[in-house]
């Protein structure tokens, strides 16, 4: 590039980091025999493969994240850090600290029951005023949701089974009683 003008060595390498860049938020995609579905940075031989662009897709900072953090929620992970933060500022400057029983009476709690209690604050305040505390706490709901419809269709078919047992035993009493 010796004896160019600078404008052109210029343009000249521009073009070739704007190529560069393109191919750098590109992969391939293919879908193998059994269906599957893959992405690559590089192009395999024998392989029948799209190009996917960035550029054209949203694409999350932390790929096992996939959606966006309600906003109700982010306000009330934001409410729980803040009123553990002062519930712990409150419980470490008082001289006594009281606790309710299940039947709702008052007591003093002793020196250990009070380290307990601060611990417990201490750990809420680690849940939720963490950066990623959204992303944490939408994530396990969204696992608990689905344990619970799991659970909800194990329940269903086992009901399932058991109406079919007794359909089966009935049908067989019926017959043997004609």
């Amino acid at each position: 590039m010796r004896g160019l003008p600078r404008p052109v060595v210029a343009l000249a390498l521009l073009a070739m980091l704007s190529v560069y860049e393109a191919a750098a938020r590109s992969v391939y995609r293919w879908v193998d025999k059994n269906g599957v579905v893959h992405y690559d940075d590089t192009q395999s031989a024998g392989q029948k493969m799209t190009r996917e662009h960035f550029d054209d897709r949203d694409i999350p900072e932390q790929p096992e994240w996939t959606g966006v953090i309600p906003r109700g929620l982010i306000v009330e992970v934001q409410q729980r850090c803040d009123n553990s933060r002062e519930r712990l500022m409150n419980y470490r400057g008082a001289p006594v600290i009281y606790g309710r029983d299940p039947s709702g009476n008052v007591y003093q709690l002793s020196p250990s029951q009070s380290r307990l209690m601060l611990t417990e604050i201490q750990g809420e305040i680690d849940r939720y005023c963490a950066e990623d505390a959204p992303r944490r706490v939408y994530a396990e709901r969204i696992a608990d949701a689905k344990a619970e419809a799991a659970r909800r269709s194990q329940l269903k078919a086992e009901r399932l089974r058991r109406a079919e047992r007794a359909a089966a035993t009935a049908a067989a009493a019926a017959a043997a009683g004609r």
